[in-house]
């Protein structure tokens, strides 16, 4: 995998990233331990999609990253965002269903 392909993962990170801050989504506070420990897709028993994606997704997606040059193949949160926001935060939403296709093709392209 070329170095930009990592660095447009990064970017695209840090964007979902900034829209959360931008729009009030971040949170100051970790949640606990046992809530972030939940086994359930999404962590949907015990955080907000907002927290998952501040707490657990954007963490271990950036680590995946600098780890292996790539995100988790297969992976998709777009359709989630869509679901949970309908109609609200559309730019999250793209910009979510946008780095699942940037996966997708970097996964078919690599192999």
């Amino acid at each position: 995998m070329a170095m930009t392909d990592s660095h447009t993962a990064e970017d695209q990170l840090d964007k979902i990233e900034h829209y959360l801050r931008t729009h009030q989504l971040w949170q100051l506070n970790k949640p606990q331990p046992d809530a972030l420990a939940s086994t359930v897709p999404f962590a949907l028993d015990t955080l907000s999609f907002e927290q998952w994606l501040q707490f657990l997704f954007l963490p271990k997606a950036r680590a995946h990253v600098i780890t292996h040059g790539h995100l988790p193949p297969g992976m998709r949160v777009g359709p989630m965002a869509h679901e949970v926001y309908q109609h609200q935060h559309n730019e999250l939403v793209h910009q979510l269903m946008g780095l699942d296709n940037y996966n997708s093709w970097v996964t078919t392209n690599d192999q």
